[in-house]
């Protein structure tokens, strides 16, 4: 009864730490990795994604050699449907969150016009960039807002999910059914 005790023991032990281990390794690849300098990876809402995508694939459809870039790009949920649907166009997603990027290179190896970059958007070029992507938090996006309207390409738009870019007013607001569900098309 007593070497039953202790091996529940040992085990119960092992199960523990396993969920210690496991937590701890969880937090360094989320919160260490990139929360402090950008936005938490949160997807898209599938009718705000699904009309986003719609309207780019629709500038994208007659045009040769553009580059899409998606600051903040998660998963690659914009990105990768447009890189399958445009070969001919490059797709750029650019995510300082280790999971998120991991598995947006994963997702993206099928595909030869989509590339990941792990880096802080703050420290990316910008100005190549025909379509922009901006899904951040209202926060992030008062500080992003400078380096679009100073580094984006004459003639570029953007279309930022939710929170408008400060101090540039959109060429189209886009609302489907609330300001949750809403997205800002800017074109400089």
């Amino acid at each position: 009864m007593e070497i039953l005790s202790f091996i529940s023991l040992v085990v119960l032990f092992i199960i523990i730490a396993a969920i210690l281990i496991v937590s701890i390794v969880f937090i360094y690849f989320t919160v260490s990795s990139g929360f402090m300098h950008s936005s938490p990876p949160v997807p898209s809402c599938g009718k705000v994604k699904d009309a986003m995508l719609k309207d780019v694939a629709e500038y994208l459809r007659d045009k040769e050699g553009k580059i899409v870039m998606d600051l903040g790009s998660g998963w690659g949920t914009l990105l990768l449907p447009l890189a399958k649907q445009f070969p001919q166009h490059t797709f750029i997603g650019i995510e300082y969150g280790r999971i998120p990027y991991m598995v947006s290179c994963l997702r993206a190896k099928k595909y030869k016009n989509a590339r990941f970059y792990r880096q802080n958007f703050f420290d990316t070029d910008i100005s190549q960039a025909d379509v922009i992507f901006l899904f951040l938090l209202n926060s992030t996006m008062a500080k992003l807002s400078n380096k679009c309207i100073s580094e984006a390409k004459k003639g570029a738009y953007a279309y930022a999910n939710r929170f408008p870019i400060q101090g540039k007013e959109p060429q189209k607001e886009v609302s489907l059914g609330s300001k949750y569900y809403t997205y800002y098309i800017y074109k400089f």
